[in-house]
């Protein structure tokens, strides 16, 4: 869909116009989906990026987790933790 709406702030009262898509999609739960560990491959990756020191060439945070059967792959750098971004990877997986 199109929206057309003039701003409170626009003083020469030009219209701006903007599109919009709505999607949804199903939520699986937990207990739809049962993961193997064989049929998961997880991958230490990509090292830490920007300012950050010594720190920054040693530590491998992101992680990702492929499903091997369907090819669905998730990737995750949301934490500093390996262990954490591991658990969401695999919640986010499933």
């Amino acid at each position: 869909p199109r929206v057309q709406v003039v701003p409170a702030t626009e003083r020469k009262g030009r219209m701006q116009t903007s599109s919009v898509a709505v999607v949804l999609l199903p939520v699986a739960e937990e207990a739809d989906v049962t993961l193997s560990p064989a049929e998961v491959r997880i991958e230490i990756s990509k090292k830490s990026s920007g300012p950050g020191g010594q720190s920054v060439n040693a530590a491998h945070q992101a992680v990702r987790a492929t499903h091997v059967p369907s090819g669905i792959s998730v990737h995750c750098t949301a934490s500093q933790s390996q262990f954490e971004n591991k658990t969401k990877a695999l919640d986010m997986l499933r």
